[in-house]
């Protein structure tokens, strides 16, 4: 089973990704370990607007498919009985429901909150630097702004909006339905 996320940054895909990983002996995805692993290659800061301008240099030279069909590769290894693809944008999640036995979650929150998050986050070199006009503004680029429209299609949907033990609620409610069982 493939479960893709797609959702706003800071929403809460992470957080939703890690606990299927400990609680349901998930394997996890995604599109920034692959571009990554080529920035640090590089010698470049893992940044966001790196990870941006990278992704879609590699789109534009090798073409939009790029980065899933990499993507794909690396699932046909996996071990898990359960795949998690963490950060889903653009295109790839009509290439990733092309795949047999796959579900798509959309998990949002409000801006509001997200904003919040990234205040405290430390994953990227470049995170909690900006103010929340450049925050909502990072919104409307060309990996973030069909984010929304790509949730009105998922399978799912998560409003990670309370406690961190309401959001596992709603992840654990989504698995009983999926009939995917704790490890």
């Amino acid at each position: 089973m493939i479960i893709g996320l797609v959702g706003e940054k800071l929403a809460g895909k992470d957080t939703a990704t890690e606990y299927m990983v400990q609680k349901f002996g998930a394997e996890h995805f995604r599109f920034t370990h692959i571009l990554d692993a080529i920035l640090e290659e590089l010698n470049l800061p893992v940044s966001r607007k790196n990870e941006i301008d990278l992704g879609l240099g590699l789109r534009k030279i090798f073409g939009e498919h790029v980065l899933v069909n990499a993507l794909e590769r690396r699932l046909k290894k996996a071990w898990a009985k359960l795949n998690v693809v963490n950060g889903i944008r653009m295109d790839e999640m009509d290439v990733i429901k092309s795949w047999p036995n796959n579900k798509m979650v959309y998990i949002t929150a409000p801006v509001e909150i997200r904003f919040a998050r990234y205040q405290t986050r430390r994953e990227k070199t470049d995170d909690a630097q900006m103010n929340f006009e450049e925050f909502v503004a990072q919104e409307k680029g060309p990996t973030e702004i069909r984010i929304p429209e790509l949730g009105q299609q998922a399978d799912y949907r998560i409003d990670n909006v309370g406690s961190l033990e309401e959001f596992y609620v709603q992840i654990d409610a989504l698995m009983n339905e999926l009939k995917i069982s704790k490890v």
